[in-house]
């Protein structure tokens, strides 16, 4: 029994790490409850090791150590995959005027933190730690921390105190000002979702579906006027199945439509029953019918890498004019979106 009392209430590593799982186990579950609505999510996180802290558990140096330095470098690495392919494509698009404002958020705070020093007088180490809590700032503590052990060989206890003592503070207080400006602005949290859904209408899932021309208005039009009179939905024609030669064969914008032929059609949700009812009616293949086996159709995923193309709209490639190459989704994050001339292309 000694064992488990060494695990629970020791000090050496395997006590550590059940600490930590425990942390995170129970900040995640604390984070699901919703108090009028509002929940801190995996800010409890901290709370409970802030918790945990004053009942007077420890953990073994090393861990520590490893988990500030691996956890800051998952942190900076995750943030940097996920907004990096973006972030010079952003500036376009207000990206400089909103990073204006951060900087001046940020200088705003390191003012704040210089006047409180002098004027409280509280040790600089500390108050970079007030000013990393204060604005919910991670990387900025564990940037805090490293400065200071480089710069005198040991560390310094108080900036993760100072840290701790403004983070649950911050967070609140972001609470409160979003309530505040909500209530005095009359935001209504249904009408910004609707405006937010109708401007991201060009970014929802693309699904695939097949048709049978049926319409008498598309007989004999190339796939290229389709396009002008349907300007305004998201589609992208792949393969047309010809009733003629019963073969299938990859469309092009000179690609006529006739009656009876079978397309294969990725659009979006939002636009397919107008693509339906505007070209004809939807019919049941699998997808593995579209590649006939003795054809030489290759369908591939290409992982963009090239960082000159972020920013390029896909249209301006010209792959289906120039190569014959239909792009007709695109993955963003998880997300599969419809491959229009309009969008534009990242890394990754």
């Amino acid at each position: 029994m000694e064992w488990i009392k060494e695990l629970l209430w020791g000090e050496g590593i395997g006590h550590s790490f059940l600490l930590l799982a425990f942390t995170v186990a129970a900040g995640i579950q604390l984070g699901k409850i919703k108090v009028f609505g509002i929940s801190l999510g995996v800010t409890w996180v901290l709370f409970v090791g802030i918790m945990l802290g004053h009942f007077g558990f420890y953990i073994h140096p090393v861990v520590i150590h490893f988990f500030q330095e691996f956890g800051l470098i998952l942190f900076v690495y995750s943030v940097g995959m996920q907004v990096g392919p973006g972030f010079f494509s952003s500036f376009k698009r207000g990206g400089m005027a909103l990073n204006g404002l951060a900087c001046g958020i940020v200088f705003l705070g390191v003012a704040t933190a210089l006047v409180i020093h002098f004027v409280v007088d509280i040790p600089i180490p500390t108050i970079v730690g007030i000013l990393s809590g204060a604005v919910t700032n991670t990387p900025g503590l564990g940037a805090a921390q490293q400065a200071y052990t480089d710069m005198t060989g040991s560390t310094d206890d108080s900036i993760a105190l100072g840290y701790a003592v403004a983070y649950p503070l911050g967070v609140i207080g972001i609470i409160l000002a979003m309530l505040f400006v909500r209530y005095v602005f009359h935001v209504s949290f249904d009408d910004e979702a609707k405006k937010l859904e109708a401007e991201n209408d060009t970014h929802t899932e693309a699904i695939p579906v097949s048709l049978i021309v049926k319409n008498p208005a598309v007989f004999k039009r190339k796939v290229v006027e389709l396009a002008a009179l349907l300007e305004h939905r998201e589609f992208v024609i792949s393969r047309i199945w010809r009733k003629a030669t019963n073969k299938v064969e990859i469309v092009t914008g000179n690609t006529v439509l006739q009656e009876d032929d079978k397309i294969f059609v990725i659009t979006t949700e939002h636009d397919v029953e107008t693509i339906k009812t505007f070209i004809g009616e939807e019919i049941q293949m699998d997808r593995k019918q579209w590649i006939p086996a003795e054809s030489q159709f290759v369908s591939r995923r290409i992982l963009v890498t090239k960082p000159e193309l972020t920013g390029r709209r896909l249209g301006d490639l010209q792959l289906r004019r120039l190569h014959g190459i239909n792009v007709t989704r695109v993955n963003r994050a998880g997300l599969e979106l419809v491959a229009t001339q309009g969008l534009q292309l990242q890394v990754g």
